[in-house]
């Protein structure tokens, strides 16, 4: 049961795409240099953005069960999507997805490629998690609900002695190194988009019981 005003995660379902699309593009919609290098135009980031979001939640992350929310009190207020360890693409979901992605991110749909084409560059293939969107929404931003959802992806990595990683922008350098992140390289998104730093987390063993 949820106590008053404290995170609590779970796995997220269908019932809850909309909500996550809605948190996620909200967090995204300003001050984030690869939203900005896939949607330049701010009025239409705010309209294609949660349609995206919409439908990699449902075809991407769901399926593989990289997804997760943040609640207070029964309410969303937080959402992480990640790529688990041992992702590999579905074909089919694919050719379902494309479709639907060119329709939400119209001219944005060759940035977007650039984006993914980043991030098969630096994400380790074996046990690893790639964090792909951490968002709390900005109502409730600074209150521990990303700190909730981070923890709780770093404990289930701990758990199978696999790494968490990501790309974040200059800024957020030091909020993960709160977490024990590192930095391993830069990479550039696209030839002319913003260029990202990949961090790492090593696991941390598990005392046994």
């Amino acid at each position: 049961m949820d106590q008053s005003g404290v995170p609590v995660i779970r796995r997220a379902t269908e019932h809850d795409i909309a909500d996550m699309a809605r948190i996620i593009a909200r967090a995204f919609a300003s001050d984030d240099p690869i939203e900005e290098y896939v949607f330049p135009d701010v009025g239409n980031r705010h309209r294609r953005s949660p349609r995206m979001l919409r439908i990699m939640i449902r075809y991407r992350f769901l399926p593989a069960g990289g997804a997760a929310v943040s609640t207070v009190d029964g309410k969303i207020v937080g959402a992480l999507l990640w790529y688990p360890a041992g992702y590999r693409k579905s074909l089919w979901r694919e050719a379902i997805s494309g479709p639907l992605l060119l329709w939400a991110m119209g001219a944005g749909t060759a940035r977007g490629i650039h984006v993914d084409d980043a991030i098969a560059e630096v994400r380790p293939v074996q046990g690893h998690h790639f964090m792909v969107y951490l968002g709390a929404d900005p109502t409730v931003q600074r209150s521990g609900v990303g700190r909730s959802l981070v923890n709780w992806l770093d404990a289930l990595a701990d758990e199978r002695s696999e790494t968490v990683g990501g790309i974040c922008k200059d800024g957020n350098m030091p909020y993960y190194a709160t977490f024990g992140y590192e930095l391993v390289r830069r990479v550039r998104i696209g030839s002319t988009g913003p260029e990202m730093n990949f961090v790492l987390r090593q696991p941390v063993p598990v005392p046994s019981e």
